[in-house]
């Protein structure tokens, strides 16, 4: 426990490494990366998405090809191409750049399924609604489909960004100083540490992603996508239960429903 706690002292160097006399590292490259990513991948994972639903041919099928190669393809694999591919082609981009290329490309095409999903439950007769009030299909688009599919694709967009954030880990890989690199610095170091050190990367993305999903849970409820207190009677159910439970236990779920 003396090393764990050692360790947790220079939390400032797992959080931004020697940032601002150095370069910025640790968790908070981790964070800026999964942000970037996640946001350019929006961008065309719209774009892609709206595209494989399009009714014509020459659109569907490049889109569904975009979605299902990438996909089907490990991130690692994305990494690795684009940072000996670019070279290649005459372009030079830092490893940061390089990073940001690769994750952007894979959550553009995890964000398009998305995307597809949400607009494709929102039932046909609400464009078919908006339009015979005189609105124009852009309009039907931007203030009855979207506000609709925006609450059923929110939990999964969420869902997503934290795998994404765990998927930054990968990186390292490339030689980029993110947190998992900065545990394998230190481990490296000082052997005798590697406990404490791999302990404090996994607290690292733990902390992170349990705010994200705690942040989750607040914006659905006060937008109303789910009602988490009639969830509760469902989750605490006896006969879902498989091990026997107190009689203490069984007396507090029953008073709750």
């Amino acid at each position: 426990m003396e090393f764990l706690f050692e360790q947790l002292k220079n939390w400032k160097f797992y959080l931004i490494g020697a940032y601002p006399s150095g370069p910025l590292t640790g968790l908070t490259l981790n964070i800026v990366l999964a942000i970037l990513s996640i946001t350019i991948g929006l961008f065309f994972g719209i774009i892609f998405g709206l595209g494989r639903t399009s009714c014509r041919r020459y659109i569907r099928y490049p889109c569904s090809l975009y979605i299902d190669v990438i996909r089907s393809t490990p991130l690692l694999m994305i990494i690795f191409w684009f940072y000996f591919f670019l070279p290649v082609i005459g372009a030079r981009l830092s490893l940061f750049w390089c990073a940001v290329i690769s994750l952007s490309v894979y959550a553009a095409a995890y964000q398009a399924e998305i995307v597809r999903a949400g607009f494709l439950a929102v039932p046909m007769g609400q464009m078919e609604a908006a339009l015979s009030t005189g609105m124009s299909r852009l309009q039907a688009l931007k203030y009855v489909i979207l506000p609709q599919a925006f609450k059923m694709m929110l939990p999964s967009f969420v869902s997503f960004f934290n795998s994404l954030f765990k998927s930054t880990s990968t990186v390292y890989i490339i030689g980029i100083v993110d947190l998992t690199r900065t545990g394998v610095i230190i481990s490296q170091l000082k052997p005798n540490r590697i406990l404490a050190a791999y302990v404090c990367m996994a607290l690292g993305f733990w902390i992170v992603c349990y705010a994200l999903s705690y942040a989750a849970q607040i914006l659905e409820k006060k937008l109303g996508i789910l009602d988490y207190e009639s969830y509760k009677p469902e989750i605490c159910r006896q006969d879902l239960v498989l091990i026997p439970l107190p009689k203490t236990v069984k007396r507090l779920l029953v008073s709750q429903k």
